[in-house]
């Protein structure tokens, strides 16, 4: 007899505020993601399954649809992946009557993928954590960043089974939580109760601070030099995100009240600001439907939200290995730095 599922997180409308700065020939990066309703998410119970350690569930063979980070790996994940995982991978049966919970999924690995993605998803059924062991993907993000989150929220799972990449696992009894919505859409009530946890203790500041990734090798800004010397006029501290502890990177966010940046992980951190401050993004218009997630994030955080377009300095798209951006002083301070004041 099928085990029912559980809803864990009923439906939720959302509809988001236009960013503070909005401008009406900017409505088709905008229009399409101000409103939608949230997934209800569900914890599944799936027998004999097998596990790749980038959490994709296989049952006979087929594809766990909901494991997916999405839709479009389906054609890789079907075949290919399948194939090397069966041929080539050590196999790995773990132990019977134990309930291993899976949420984790491909793109867990990355900063903002953690904290909106899937702890929000453990986040929701705290309550039950210590029945479970947790399967996570075997990363050196994870083993530190992601275990401090965890312990600082104290959700204290039974054990963790870390999945490593040679691995192929075969789980009697898994118990899958569905997403709480796509990546990059938000529930509002859950983010917020999440950062209230995460920011208990804290005090709220008034720092300025400017995330810089003159690191990196890409969504860099091309004249950094220009634009830290305009934001440093305006009492803007820099911040370059290297090897910092999940604490001292609370202590720092938790303290600023306007958070600058292009589009990036560093943004994520704006869930450790407290309420009513503001979140500006670099980006580049991409006259249609974008990535608006770090828009979504601040909002549902009750932040106000302000956004730059950039000068491109190719036509690939601001996400992943994308573009560099070009920013006018000038028009920064008149679209955005003096509205902050």
């Amino acid at each position: 007899m099928k085990t029912p599922d559980i809803l864990i997180t009923p439906t939720f409308h959302v509809e988001h505020e236009w960013p503070v700065n909005f401008r009406e020939d900017d409505l088709s990066d905008f229009e399409a993601e101000r409103v939608y309703d949230t997934k209800g998410s569900h914890l599944k119970y799936l027998n004999g399954v097998w596990v790749s350690p980038d959490s994709v569930i296989y049952k006979n063979g087929v594809i766990f649809q909901d494991s997916l980070a999405a839709p479009f790996y389906r054609p890789y994940y079907r075949f290919r992946h399948l194939i090397k995982k069966a041929v080539f991978s050590k196999k790995v049966r773990l132990e019977k009557g134990v309930q291993y919970l899976l949420v984790s999924d491909l793109w867990s690995t990355g900063h903002f993928h953690w904290f909106c993605d899937l702890l929000p998803r453990i986040w929701s059924i705290r309550e039950r954590i210590k029945e479970f062991v947790l399967l996570l993907p075997d990363d050196p993000y994870i083993r530190k960043i992601g275990l401090q989150s965890l312990e600082m929220l104290g959700l204290d799972f039974r054990d963790i089974v870390w999945m490593q990449s040679g691995n192929f696992y075969h789980i009697p009894d898994l118990l899958f939580l569905q997403k709480i919505c796509p990546s990059g859409h938000m529930h509002p009530e859950v983010m917020r109760s999440l950062s209230q946890a995460l920011l208990k203790g804290s005090e709220p500041g008034t720092n300025r601070l400017y995330i810089s990734r003159n690191k990196a090798a890409y969504r860099k800004i091309l004249n950094e030099h220009e634009v830290v010397a305009l934001l440093q006029d305006h009492g803007f501290h820099v911040y370059v995100g290297e090897d910092h502890s999940l604490r001292d990177q609370i202590t720092v966010f938790s303290s600023a009240d306007v958070l600058l940046g292009v589009h990036g992980a560093g943004l994520t951190n704006c869930i450790f600001m407290h309420p009513g401050s503001s979140v500006v993004e670099l980006r580049k218009k991409e006259n249609g439907p974008s990535n608006v997630g770090y828009w979504h994030l601040a909002d549902s955080l009750e932040h106000k939200f302000y956004y730059y377009n950039g000068t491109p300095d190719s036509p690939l798209p601001l996400v992943g290995r994308g573009c560099n951006l070009s920013v006018d002083p000038v028009v920064l301070q008149r679209t955005v730095l003096d509205k902050l004041k």
